[in-house]
């Protein structure tokens, strides 16, 4: 607070120190006004530094629990990560066992059905020497037997001939023979008609 006024004094030296004071006073008061508007300056000051602190510590919790939440959405998520990559690797490592298990059945098969596929096609090949060394003898024996039926035609031709000759002869021989019969006989007839008195021409 300001200094308070002294009554005013008597005379001309204590006028001129009245107005020393007077001075002095509205200096101070002026400073002290000066000095309260930079108090005020400074309460106003630090108030909207504490606004701001509380502004910046209100953003800061609200930034440290969407960090909080972040971080727990972050684990969950790593969480669910690792689960949905131990199940691919486990469905990975099935698969994988699987595809396995196939490729051998296959591979089995395949080593089957190339073993039948050699064994039919030496059967097929066996088969066919086979049929090709029938084939050979049937046409060996027909070819044989052909140079018999052949062989035999001819025998028989022969044989033929020489019977029909034969015969032919015999036929010949057995007329001449009949022939010489019948003259004979018919020599015979006439006689025994001549010695009855009967011409044989008129019988």
């Amino acid at each position: 607070m300001p200094p308070k006024k002294k009554g005013k004094g008597k005379g001309k030296g204590k006028g001129k120190k009245k107005g020393k004071k007077d001075d002095a006073t509205l200096e101070l008061e002026d400073k002290y006004k000066r000095t309260m508007d930079e108090i005020e300056a400074l309460k106003d000051h630090l108030a909207i530094r504490k606004e701001y602190t509380r502004r910046a510590q209100s953003a800061s919790h609200q930034v440290q629990e969407r960090m909080s939440k972040a971080e727990t959405m972050l684990q969950e998520h790593v969480s669910d990560q690792k689960s949905i990559n131990a199940d691919m690797t486990r469905q990975y490592k099935t698969m994988q066992t699987e595809m396995g298990l196939k490729i051998h059945h296959l591979e089995a098969e395949l080593i089957r059905t190339r073993t039948h596929l050699d064994m039919t096609k030496e059967e097929l090949k066996s088969t066919q020497e086979e049929r090709d060394r029938m084939v050979k003898e049937r046409d060996e024996e027909i070819h044989s037997l052909n140079i018999k039926v052949s062989s035999m035609e001819k025998a028989y031709e022969v044989i033929l001939r020489e019977a029909l000759d034969n015969l032919t002869m015999k036929i010949t021989d057995a007329r001449k023979q009949w022939e010489n019969k019948t003259t004979h006989i018919h020599g015979k007839a006439k006689q025994v008609l001549l010695e009855l008195g009967l011409n044989p021409l008129d019988i």
